[in-house]
């Protein structure tokens, strides 16, 4: 029904500023270079957070396997940015990131930079590194959760069978473990990287202003004074979800040719 009701806006049927159904804003939206700006940024943000949260799963799931208190010390860690909301991990990035935050503060205070201002911006700045690295964080539970179930009792089997046979440590990570995890963490990844895209609360405390991740955009076009422009706000979110639609079906045909090369 939002969808219904987000695409009919798009065409001027419904919603704010409403003249009859046209192309006119989805040709507005799509021939404004800020679009393309943001599709850039928001399709690199989410890719980038994606790939470190993976790498950050991957590494705890292989590396603290076993049951002894480090390694269950190491999985309680992973899983402590799981309950916190997103709103709340923004504000920690702010604190932790920002050209006056902790990690300027203490490297002002090693001699690595004279002042906190001398560091590097890794908030608003025009990549979102920043916003990427706190997202980054904030998934690196969910996916630690996935990879660790996935490395449960019969992957070690596995994984034991193949080292009694001679294979090395390198040789049993590639042919065994690294499968296992990859076709596992899939759609937990596809989750991930659509989520982040279209996250809001994290991107209005970090992202740059220019460009405009595609969240802020549809929020940024809703509260337009023109209302004739504040449709445009339901073709950008129809965007978003266009994302979301070709990463899925991405990873349909993907796993369909895996199906296809093992039988």
């Amino acid at each position: 029904m939002g969808i219904a009701y987000a695409a009919a806006a798009s065409l001027g049927v419904v919603g704010p500023g409403a003249g009859g159904a046209s192309v006119e804003r989805i040709a507005r939206v799509f021939t404004d270079r800020a679009t393309w700006r943001g599709l850039v940024l928001t399709l690199w943000v989410a890719a980038l957070a994606t790939a470190l949260a993976m790498a950050g799963a991957v590494l705890v799931a292989v590396m603290f396997r076993g049951a002894g208190w480090r390694d269950r010390a190491a999985r309680a860690l992973a899983l402590l940015p799981l309950p916190v909301p997103h709103l709340v991990a923004g504000m920690l990035g702010l604190w932790v990131l920002g050209q006056s935050g902790e990690i300027a503060r203490l490297l002002a205070a090693f001699g690595a930079i004279r002042t906190p201002a001398a560091m590097p911006p890794l908030v608003y700045d025009r990549w979102a590194v920043g916003l990427a690295f706190t997202m980054a964080w904030k998934e690196f539970a969910f996916l630690a959760v996935v990879a660790t179930t996935l490395l449960a009792s019969p992957a070690l089997e596995v994984e034991e069978a193949a080292r009694t046979l001679g294979a090395m440590p390198l040789q049993t990570f590639v042919r065994i473990t690294w499968p296992i995890l990859w076709r596992g963490l899939m759609p937990a990844v596809i989750a991930v990287f659509v989520f982040v895209a279209g996250s809001y609360e994290a991107a209005v405390l970090l992202a740059p202003s220019d460009p405009l991740a595609l969240p802020l955009l549809v929020a940024d076009r809703a509260a337009d004074p023109d209302l004739a422009r504040r449709g445009d706000a339901y073709v950008v979110s129809l965007l978003l979800l266009a994302i979301a639609v070709v990463v899925v079906v991405a990873h349909e045909w993907t796993r369909a040719r895996w199906e296809q090369l093992d039988s």
